[in-house]
């Protein structure tokens, strides 16, 4: 019985540990109690987001308004169509009441016309709670973290931590270990380079806040971003700790580590670029009394920048053709206010 534990280490010992791929590098132990609480199988990109706080604000004000405007309609909906189902349930149970049909004694139209009308009604209350309903639950109470619980607990900075979660692929795909892969691991995975590097891409993150990073690939992980927030106003770590990086976990279970790759390092100051662009931008248009029409431009490129597919360059044109008549209608030239702000290098949405 004793010599079962010796043999047992002497195993442990023996297995040897993957070999990290390029370009990742061991992860630095002081982010030990962020790391811990993610998913082995899942990669991980963190990044600042140096946008003004009010410009936070103003695009985070879209998604609630809409989703309280969403939420109201359900409470209403709610209000409307439980008694219409209660009446309908007491119907088939026997309990005459108005909703109540007598086959025999309805004409052949009319009785048509209610059996349509109530299959209408059932379509729209199912697509109501199973398309529409899921929106408001995941924004205010999805748990173990939404993006209400993520600004009550962090609110609004001009630096703020992003932490997104691989969605539909993971770990294994990256390390070339899933079934069927290639067997390429690190920057000679497939998985890099369609998902890893525009995940990264200096411009789309000077263009876009972090909240609109959410795509078919990566997710937001909200808790992880009030944790991290958390950690640096203990002063547990640093804010330049969570510079534009890709962690994901290389090795089993109990002889792999967390490695990362800093690719950050390799675009410092850009974003400090992007977020003075903004300023110039919004001041310009203070001084001459038109902010107002600053809120709309950001408006009118995030409505463009999110609909469905790339926001491509012919995109981007006509969103400007768009802005063009926007601000003309407010008295100022846009092509004139371009050039007098140096371009729209920086700005969010806009290449």
């Amino acid at each position: 019985m004793a010599g079962k534990p010796k043999a047992t280490k002497r195993a442990a010992k023996a297995t040897p540990q993957r070999a990290i791929p390029d370009p990742f590098e061991p992860a630095p132990s002081h982010l030990a109690p962020l790391l811990d609480n993610f998913d082995k199988d899942c990669v991980y990109i963190t990044h600042v987001d140096n946008h003004p706080a009010w410009f936070k604000k103003r695009v985070f004000s879209v998604p609630f308004g809409l989703n309280i405007a969403i939420a109201l309609l359900i409470i209403w909906r709610a209000y409307v169509a439980v008694p219409w189902y209660w009446a309908l349930t007491m119907s088939v149970l026997g309990n005459e009441n108005e909703m109540t049909i007598h086959w025999s004694q309805t004409p052949w139209g009319k009785l048509l016309g209610s059996v349509v009308w109530r299959a209408a009604v059932f379509m729209f209350d199912w697509a109501l709670v199973s398309v529409v309903a899921p929106w408001p639950w995941s924004f205010f109470f999805e748990w173990p973290g939404n993006p209400v619980f993520w600004r009550w607990g962090v609110g609004f900075r001009d630096k703020e931590i992003y932490v997104r979660e691989s969605r539909g692929w993971g770990a294994k795909d990256l390390l070339g270990e899933a079934e069927g892969s290639s067997g390429k691991a690190g920057a000679d995975s497939p998985f890099f380079k369609t998902r890893i590097l525009p995940a990264v891409d200096r411009r789309r993150l000077m263009d876009k806040t972090g909240y609109l990073l959410m795509d078919k690939d990566f997710d937001l992980v909200f808790s992880a971003m009030v944790d991290a927030t958390k950690l640096v106003d203990k002063k547990v770590v640093s804010v330049d700790d969570f510079q534009t990086s890709v962690f994901v976990w290389v090795g089993g279970e109990d002889n792999g580590q967390w490695t990362v790759w800093p690719c950050g390092k390799l675009d410092e100051g850009s974003e400090t670029e992007a977020r003075e662009k903004i300023i110039l931008f919004k001041d310009r248009l203070t001084a001459m009394g038109k902010e107002s029409l600053f809120f709309k431009w950001i408006e009118l490129v995030q409505y463009e920048s999110s609909a469905p597919g790339e926001f491509t360059y012919e995109r981007q044109a006509a969103t400007v053709e768009k802005a063009k008549t926007l601000f003309a209608n407010e008295g100022v030239d846009l092509d004139t206010f371009i050039k007098e702000i140096g371009g729209l290098q920086g700005m969010p949405g806009m290449s």
